[in-house]
């Protein structure tokens, strides 16, 4: 669909691919917009082998926009909740990060000091990272300076920022990390040494309630859960479709790889809650979705091929 069509005409459009319509329909592509609902979510219902021979959607008999809407709306509310627990996740994270390395390097600016970081040699990467660690670690430093040069300006739109700056003359990093991305810190975690990680590690563990042990949380461990948790964040955040996501580098980072690492960051408390609302969501959703079952949300969410990955 390429051309301007009317709430009417994307209503008919619909009845004339083969999806049985009401008088719903029409406000709910209003409220929500039809690319959002359709196109994110048509998939599971479209008739594969009907498509073959055609260049037009066609959908499987019987189909009802109702079905896409509950399949829309059901990951809409996933994500809401993924976001809930991603953001409680990302203040652990930041606040051991944080501490950890204003313990080690106790000078109010310290984290502008280049020196602080570590060297390009010694920067931890990604398992199977063949690129060059001397050029990753120049631009991720530029590029953390260059966030922190921004962030600690005396004309910085952040009212705590601004009167640090202008009242004190500098912004401790405990401060300016109230306005760091999820992305910033882990970059800037990335950037530390092995012995501020060991400690981040060691600090997230305690503050959860957890046990404190060789492997349990380690500095490789915590630099995936960051590229994991950073890249359902995002996702989540600028509202795209999450059920069936995969990120990473290798686009094989599920829901359910998502759900590992927040196991090992959250407390337990927390994670238990968050499966008790998901497992509500299914039930909640579980009858309106027709087309897809929950067997196939979960295979969307890498659960099935978990659970085939764990066979010995």
């Amino acid at each position: 669909m390429k051309d301007f069509k009317t709430t009417e005409q994307l209503v008919e459009l619909l009845e004339s691919r083969g999806v049985i319509t009401d008088k719903r329909t029409p406000l709910a592509i209003e409220r929500e917009s039809y690319y959002a609902i359709v196109n994110g979510y048509k998939g599971p219902f479209l008739d594969k082998q009907a498509m073959a021979s055609t260049h037009e959607d066609v959908y499987l008999p019987g189909t009802r926009f109702e079905w896409i809407y509950s399949l829309f709306m059901f990951d809409r509310e996933l994500r809401t909740l993924t976001f809930r627990y991603l953001a409680r996740a990302e203040a652990i994270m930041k606040s051991a990060i944080v501490y950890c390395f204003c313990e080690k390097n106790q000078g109010v600016e310290d984290y502008k000091d280049t020196s602080c970081y570590v060297a390009p040699g010694n920067m931890l990467v990604p398992r199977g990272w063949k690129g060059s660690k001397e050029q990753l670690h120049r631009k991720s430093l530029k590029r953390l300076m260059e966030v922190f040069d921004r962030k600690t300006s005396r004309k910085s739109e952040r009212p705590f920022i601004r009167h640090y700056a202008q009242h004190h003359g500098y912004v401790p990093l405990w401060v300016v990390a109230n306005d760091m991305t999820f992305g910033n810190v882990s970059n800037f975690y990335q950037l530390q040494a092995k012995g501020v990680q060991n400690a981040a590690c060691k600090m997230i563990l305690h503050a959860t309630g957890k046990d404190y042990g060789p492997g349990v949380l380690t500095p490789d461990t915590l630099l995936m859960a960051f590229s994991v948790l950073v890249d359902f964040r995002n996702l989540c955040a600028h509202d795209e479709r999450l059920y069936c996501a995969k990120v990473g580098r290798d686009r094989r980072q599920t829901y359910t790889n998502m759900l590992f690492y927040l196991m090992l960051i959250l407390s337990e408390e927390s994670f238990e809650e968050m499966i008790r609302d998901i497992a509500r969501l299914f039930g909640v959703y579980g009858e309106h979705l027709r087309v897809v079952t929950k067997e196939d949300l979960l295979k969307g969410m890498g659960m099935r091929e978990q659970e085939a990955a764990d066979q010995p």
